[in-house]
């Protein structure tokens, strides 16, 4: 552990987790005696009779306001499930696994049931630790069984795994795996506190940063008589001689952005916007309908009978989130009317403005 404190000081980590730590606090050791300056500790002891302890800790530093949901603890698995809070308003999920060699197959089905649980909701997770599977092939991502089960988990909820090269010997057994939505950059497998350390990053956005305007080419605005002039002053029998199909190909793309640089003028458009009747609670119930949309349509697996009172479920929530909305945006018509007003406009279909029917030719 002093080696682990030594480097973490050296470094700019917001979480540091590590497995089989080998520490017990029932009496042989104390939490302040493995703590890092600014960083909330969360630790497992697994249940084990060796004097050797075991376990995993993680480390979280404090304006990242972590909260633990879940410990689950047996022989053989170790799992925490934490948030964090990186801005406002938004929330990551991050669960450190440890996973023994000899589990057998019904404790990976309860398992990989309980990521699957974890990944039902649909906010951002990252999902790291040792898993100790020796079958799978990254390349082609095909195992047998145990890791065909984590290939069946990471398939059917989108998973991606970032890990690319050997963590012991000549196998992958430490991975990192995220939902499509969350990035991992400068992923680097080193040996900085003795055994393999995976070291890697991910951004995160503000969500309440201002959008930038998006822009777009304004083709109704175009001066579409200057462009041909400017193309055909372009002698392109003399630019194209002398080259093969792909440089006068390149020749005429150059010459037809830089011709639509000079007369197409661009525009900018309004992002898209929420509907003030969505909510966080439809947008889980979405999530939870796509996601047993997707294990519908798996060849051989038997359908739920929670999928269809999950499609209904959205439906009824849209419905009465919509009319609760309504019903509070009337009652509040005379002491609030912006908030009326602007429900109303909200609702209206986008129309084009007409432009000038003479233009400055007549």
């Amino acid at each position: 552990m002093p080696e682990l404190q030594a480097t973490a000081s050296t470094l700019s980590h917001d979480i540091i987790a590590v497995n089989e730590t080998r520490l017990n606090f029932n009496g042989r050791h104390l939490p302040a005696d493995v703590s890092l300056k600014g960083c909330v500790l969360h630790n497992i002891d697994k249940p084990s009779h060796s004097n050797r302890g075991g376990g995993s800790l993680i480390y979280i530093k404090g304006k990242l306001q972590p909260q633990i949901k879940v410990k689950r603890v047996t022989e053989k698995l170790e799992t925490l499930h934490l948030t964090i809070q990186p801005h406002l308003g938004q929330t990551i999920k991050i669960v450190p696994v440890y996973r023994n060699p000899t589990c057998t197959a019904i404790e990976d089905e309860e398992f990989y049931d309980y990521l699957d649980n974890i990944l039902s909701s649909p906010h951002k997770t990252l999902i790291m630790g040792d898993f100790n599977l020796l079958q799978i092939k990254w390349t082609t991502r095909q195992s047998q069984a145990p890791g065909s089960k984590l290939i069946h988990l990471m398939n059917t909820n989108s998973l991606q795994q970032h890990v690319n090269k050997p963590t012991r010997g000549n196998n992958i057994l430490d991975l990192v795996m995220t939902t499509p939505d969350l990035s991992i950059n400068g992923l680097e497998v080193t040996d900085k506190i003795g055994d393999q350390m995976i070291d890697f990053s991910f951004e995160v956005q503000d969500s309440n940063t201002r959008t930038q305007h998006k822009q777009v080419l304004d083709y109704k605005q175009t001066n579409f008589k200057l462009m041909k002039e400017e193309h055909g002053s372009n002698n392109y029998e003399v630019l194209m001689s002398n080259n093969n199909a792909k440089e006068c190909y390149m020749i005429l793309k150059e010459k037809i952005a830089t011709a639509t640089k000079h007369h197409i003028p661009r525009k900018r458009i309004r992002p898209t916007k929420i509907l003030p009747s969505f909510s966080q609670e439809i947008k889980r119930l979405i999530n939870a309908r796509q996601q047993s949309y997707r294990r519908q349509t798996i060849p051989n697996r038997t359908v739920s009978s929670k999928t269809h009172p999950r499609c209904r479920a959205v439906k009824r929530t849209i419905k009465s989130t919509k009319q609760n909305k309504e019903i509070t945006v009337r009652a509040q018509a005379k002491t609030n009317p912006k908030s009326f007003y602007k429900y109303v406009n909200d609702r209206r279909l986008k129309r084009d403005t007409i432009g000038p029917l003479i233009d400055s030719e007549g």
